[in-house]
């Protein structure tokens, strides 16, 4: 088929659920139209596991039984949905990372098989193995959607997420140049919004609380010293540098703050690691910066990022006709398309990878 209905599903680093995004798809040009999303909260106890999970506190046993559990949300995410998808040719499932260490080993859980027979459909899921195996990194790979969907001719733009983590595509004349994590984005405020609240609020909406609090220079300081905010691209984080490990590390300091200095010097740390990524590593800056995810909402470090990166025009990419939390669901619709047309879909700029691969893994349990 030359042109797909395509659905990705996405639920990144937040772990606030899952976002279920229809895109059209052209093989010729890989043009790509933006349909409708949906977004599902996970259940308090599943979100409870996936956490337990990502943090290693799982056996093997139990890590089996929520990969399970979450494949299960997945489908029934998907019936509640279907009514009004219409058409659906293709299923990309990212899936729930839950372990990452760039260039070794990376793990998604959430069992296909539970989408494909109930949606009667294809399902390409374990996108990141493939670029792992070739040398790679597994991550950052949403840069190859937006170099198709945003690149333009004879301009520099950067396509930023904010999602859990903050990654950034450096585009130059339609073409990537770099892309790398730069570290947390919402991560870190929302685990400490959850523990200030006992998980009463998920995130700082638009701010509020950060905005009231003063930084405590001294803190962000020392957390802006944390090597990975240095180490040269490429390069990719998770859990595994900002988790738990990372918060235990500054906790004595952090909790010594009144709240609203705590959540103030935490997204002061998102936005200084941010501008300090663009300063050592993306002369010349981009014309513009097109902020994406859940962090393109709060609007008190949508100004201080406007603040501190002024030489760049900064829009949200809701202005380009796109929902903020859309384009990482968008991103593996494309990379899906992508494996049944047998496309490769890794930049090797953006993963480290030796060569461009196809990625994926197809579940087809459909009636024949």
């Amino acid at each position: 088929m030359n042109k797909l209905n395509v659905l990705g599903i996405m639920s990144g680093t937040s772990l606030d659920g899952a976002d279920f995004v229809k895109i059209k798809i052209s093989k010729k040009n890989l043009k790509c139209e933006y349909v409708g999303m949906q977004s599902f909260r996970f259940p308090g106890d599943l979100k409870k596991k996936l956490l337990a999970c990502a943090q290693n506190e799982k056996t093997v046993y139990s890590l089996s039984a929520i990969d399970h559990e979450l494949g299960k949300f997945y489908a029934d995410c998907y019936s509640e949905l279907k009514s009004k998808l219409k058409k659906v040719d293709l299923i990309g499932l990212h899936g729930q990372t839950v372990f990452h260490e760039g260039k070794k080993s990376t793990l998604q859980i959430g069992e296909p098989s539970y989408l494909s027979i109930l949606s009667k459909k294809p399902v390409v899921s374990n996108f990141r193995a493939g670029d792992i195996a070739a040398g790679g990194h597994g991550a950052p790979l949403a840069p190859f959607f937006h170099q198709v969907v945003f690149g333009k001719k004879n301009k520099t733009v950067s396509i930023h997420n904010l999602g859990g983590i903050s990654n950034l595509s450096l585009i130059r004349n339609s073409k990537l140049s770099l892309a790398f994590d730069t570290g947390p984005a919402n991560m870190l405020i929302d685990e400490e919004i959850r523990r200030y609240t006992n998980g009463k609020r998920n995130f700082d909406e638009n701010g509020v609380f950060a905005s009231r609090g003063k930084v405590n220079t001294e803190l962000l300081i020392k957390m802006l010293n944390f090597k990975y905010f240095s180490d040269a691209p490429p390069k990719s984080c998770g859990r595994e540098q900002f988790g738990k490990d990372f918060y235990a590390s500054f906790q004595n300091e952090l909790t010594s703050l009144p709240v609203n200095d705590r959540l103030a010097t935490l997204t002061e740390l998102t936005v200084q690691s941010i501008a300090k990524s663009y300063q050592r590593f993306c002369k010349p800056y981009p014309s513009e910066i097109i902020f994406c995810g859940g962090g393109a909402k709060n609007n008190y470090m949508m100004k201080r990022l406007q603040d501190e990166l002024a030489s760049s025009k900064i829009v949200t990419i809701e202005s380009l006709g796109w929902p903020s939390e859309s384009v990482e669901g968008a991103a593996f619709a494309l990379l899906a398309a992508c494996r049944v047309w047998s496309i490769p879909s890794n930049l090797v700029l953006s993963t480290g990878a030796s060569k461009r691969v196809i990625l994926g893994q197809i579940t087809d349990l459909r009636p024949r």
